[in-house]
């Protein structure tokens, strides 16, 4: 009986592909850039770009993006391994004097949001510069 059965779980698990095809999902990008009194928000998803301020000039505005650039920006991410982005080092602190927004990026894969610690906006840490560009880029054809 317990050989049948052992036969039977190992026949189960040979026929079906026990790795998740869809493991990797990336559902969104977000980088936010804060200081005293505002900060803004730009997310990414598959179908569009969002930008969101507050602060004295609050306003939110999206646009759709194009299947070419969300697979470009899965295509830098691939290249990042988003598990150890909390520990990257700040290239710089001028945030810690108001020289600098502090800025903050993360990643949602696998219902898991991966982010780094604080940096200043316009220098990332050096793993994540390609991203944060690429983000960036997006998010200026936002009206």
């Amino acid at each position: 009986m317990k050989i049948s059965f052992l036969a039977i779980i190992l026949m189960f698990f040979s026929t079906n592909d026990c790795s998740n095809q869809e493991g990797d999902l990336i559902a969104s990008f977000s980088y936010e850039t804060f200081t005293r009194g505002s900060s803004t928000m730009y997310t990414v998803t598959p179908k569009k770009v969002t930008v969101k301020s507050t602060g004295l000039n609050a306003d939110e505005n999206s646009n759709n993006i194009a299947a070419d650039d969300w697979s470009a920006l899965i295509e830098i991410t691939n290249t990042i391994d988003v598990s150890k982005m909390s520990q990257l080092k700040a290239p710089s602190d001028s945030r810690a004097s108001d020289a600098a927004l502090h800025a903050i990026l993360s990643v949602r894969k696998n219902d898991t949001i991966y982010k780094t610690n604080s940096f200043d906006h316009g220098n990332p840490p050096e793993d994540v510069k390609p991203l944060v560009e690429a983000i960036l880029r997006l998010a200026e054809n936002v009206e």
